[in-house]
């Protein structure tokens, strides 16, 4: 896999084209092809070569599963290999889906992740931090992507203390948001001196904030060197959508935080590579994956600026036949952001579909109710 491994040894966000992506993609359809029968025979009915990957030009041909499918299929290769870990995709209902990441997909999923958020100012190894993930408890949720992207994200700092919010109070029990809990970590993580960060979903941040309000506690002090990173769907415990310019002033108010400390990502688990807001709100493409926009009626790939279905493709994931997929959000691409940061901007328009899948954060809201 050295093509694939020189994408990846590389940064996410290089000031000019590198030639690099194509090889790596090219590289990894062939052997996703040789792995799974399935995934050949789709590339045989669409007449696709994945030898034929030789440049930018030509990722637009690679064909692509709907997200759903990996929800309702599970896809096995022609000879068992090696898994070091299985992700599903969503909470305690609904459909899920399952992906299987051998040890070099966890190690370039994981090495890729820390390289987009140091690129964009969050990784500092030797800041001891406390946090406060608005999440599954990962010792209880070992396989669900949300869990793992949070633990994931706590090894950005050296880590002080950890609390998380939706957890089981005995074995086998149904996953519960627990509020007071939270609120006495906020407080007591707040009398500590350390920065804090809180990850997770955001109609969970904004809960509590309204929690912490309604007791008439007066707002924190955090400083700069404290963050929220958010992520999942942007819908309130009752159905009603959060505005993100809302969002970010009160939780910056509510905190002490610079608005630009505020982030939100983007990413799926059948994906795996990060989309994250700069210091401007915007959300960055790697290098490491490509985002097409296609037209929901003919799905021919659009320009910049249209909004369509988003098909996202890396080559990081060799495992899974879940490297090209068409998801189940509306989007638009940018060529630029001014923030400086080099490569393209992936604006998103939300779900698609009347009754669109129940993903991590739809399952998790209902835990607010």
């Amino acid at each position: 896999m050295k093509a694939i491994e020189r994408l990846f040894a590389g940064p996410p966000f290089p000031r000019r084209p590198n030639g690099r992506f194509a090889p790596a993609l090219r590289e990894c359809a062939m052997l996703q092809a040789r792995r799974f029968p399935t995934l050949a025979r789709l590339y045989a009915r669409e007449g696709f070569d994945p030898a034929g990957l030789r440049s930018e030009a030509d990722v637009r041909r690679l064909p692509f599963l709907h997200v759903s499918v990996f929800k309702e299929h599970d896809f096995r290769p022609a000879r068992p290999f090696p898994i070091a870990l299985t992700l599903t995709s969503s909470g305690t209902s609904g459909q899920k889906s399952m992906t299987r990441l051998d040890a070099d997909s966890l190690r370039r999923v994981k090495a890729s992740a820390e390289a987009v958020y140091g690129a964009l100012g969050m990784v500092d190894k030797g800041l001891r931090t406390n946090y406060v993930c608005m999440t599954y408890d990962p010792r209880q949720a070992k396989d669900l992507g949300t869990a793992f992207t949070d633990e994931l994200l706590t090894s950005f700092t050296a880590v002080g203390d950890v609390h998380y919010a939706i957890r089981r109070e005995r074995a086998g029990g149904e996953f519960r948001f627990d509020l007071a809990g939270t609120l006495a970590a906020l407080r007591h993580f707040a009398a500590s001196g350390l920065p804090l960060r809180i990850l997770g979903f955001p109609a969970h941040v904004y809960f509590t904030l309204h929690a912490w309000r309604e007791h008439g506690w007066p707002n924190l002090l955090l400083g700069d060197q404290s963050w929220v990173l958010t992520g999942g769907g942007w819908k309130g415990h009752q159905g009603s959508a959060i505005g993100k310019d809302e969002f970010r002033a009160h939780v910056s108010g509510w905190l002490g935080i610079p608005v630009s400390n505020i982030r939100d990502l983007y990413g799926l688990v059948e994906h795996g590579i990060p989309y994250v807001e700069c210091r401007l709100g915007q959300m960055h493409i790697p290098d490491y994956a490509r985002v097409l926009v296609r037209d929901p009626e003919t799905l021919a790939v659009l320009p910049h600026g249209r909004r369509g279905l988003l098909q996202l493709v890396t080559p990081y994931l060799t495992s899974y036949p879940s490297f090209s997929v068409l998801a189940s959000d509306w989007g638009e691409t940018r060529p630029s952001c001014p923030c400086g940061t080099p490569g393209g901007v992936l604006v998103l328009h939300g779900r698609a579909g009347r009754s669109p899948a129940k993903g991590c954060a739809i399952t998790a809201a209902e835990l607010l109710r």
